[in-house]
């Protein structure tokens, strides 16, 4: 049952219950009478509906429990207006989750339904209380003159025309907290699709870096496999070469002393080569280390200078020698 129709209802049980009282509290002034005074009846209609004092009495219990069945159903009217401001107490906090957007908002109008909420039991207790009052004259069988009842009933009338002023106000409230709900509902999945639009970008970026990292670490492997062979390669011609080299016949001549020859010779074997011999050169005006080679041996000639550096030359053997290379040091080698 939404809140309009919980309105509606109050209103017309109100409406019906100040209607019975009015009859009832004519009963018990002037009995039957009353009613040529309400509706204009004749003399006859009033002898005809006069009501003795047992009977009054029976319609004063009616009202009695007309008027608990009637606290009973503003109870359950209590009731459903607490549920209601649960529900709408749930809103509002759904709706301070939604990023904090428009708090102030949101706080002003949990403020004016504050207000409203007050004035509605406001509203009802002085309700409640013109009801006992009036229950009270019933009880003492004591009325009023037709002018306080008409008094009565233009409060009453004043205050059913407050309270759907106030429920006209508290509807509009309603409409506005839920037209923000919507707005902000709005906002809340335009973003949401842009984040997931952002997601999918990225995920397209992932998947690609993925496939570039899987194709760099392809690549990768494949260049560590090739070094590898490569690396293997150079050993294999490396211990190839100090095979090669070691089944040169080398000699070392000194122009000064042996011991330079001993210090070339011992180079010469760091490097790889085998030194078949060591001797004095039959000539002393070497000013470089010099590498003498037979024909066929020019590339390793030119290979070991390299190997020595710094001031060292080659030169073809130009005398029959047993010796493929003969390595004459200068004086500090």
């Amino acid at each position: 049952m939404d809140t309009r129709a919980l309105f509606r209802l109050e209103e017309k049980m109100c409406r019906g219950f100040i209607i019975v009282l009015i009859i009832q509290l004519g009963f018990f002034i002037h009995g039957c009478a009353t009613l040529k005074h309400i509706d204009g009846s004749s003399n006859e209609e009033l002898t005809t509906f006069k009501t003795s004092k047992y009977g009054m009495i029976r319609e004063l219990e009616k009202v009695k429990a007309e008027n608990v069945n009637l606290q009973r159903q503003i109870d359950i009217l209590n009731a459903l207006v607490k549920e209601k401001q649960r529900i709408i107490d749930e809103k509002e906090s759904a709706i301070a989750g939604l990023k904090g957007k428009n708090e102030y908002e949101l706080v002003q109008l949990r403020q004016e339904n504050e207000l409203l909420g007050e004035k509605i039991t406001k509203l009802k207790s002085e309700n409640q209380r013109i009801i006992d009052e009036k229950e009270s004259k019933v009880a003492g069988l004591r009325g009023e003159n037709e002018n306080e009842l008409a008094r009565v009933r233009e409060e009453n009338e004043l205050l059913s025309e407050q309270i759907t002023k106030l429920k006209s106000e508290k509807q509009r409230i309603i409409d506005e907290k839920e037209s923000t709900i919507a707005g902000l509902r709005g906002e809340n999945e335009n973003e949401l699709a842009r984040v997931r639009e952002e997601n999918e970008f990225l995920s397209e970026q992932i998947t690609k870096l993925k496939s570039e990292n899987q194709k760099v670490k392809y690549e990768n492997k494949s260049l560590v496999k090739i070094l590898t062979r490569q690396k293997d390669t150079l050993l294999s011609q490396m211990n190839a070469l100090k095979k090669y080299i070691q089944k040169l016949k080398v000699k070392v001549l000194s122009i000064d002393s042996k011991n330079s020859a001993e210090k070339m010779a011992k180079k010469l074997s760091e490097i790889g080569y085998d030194i078949k011999s060591i001797s004095y050169a039959p000539q002393s005006k070497f000013s470089r280390n010099t590498v003498y080679f037979v024909p066929e041996f020019k590339d390793e000639a030119e290979q070991l200078v390299l190997s020595l550096g710094g001031n060292t030359t080659f030169k073809p053997l130009n005398w029959p020698s047993v010796f493929d290379l003969i390595i004459v040091t200068e004086k500090n080698p």
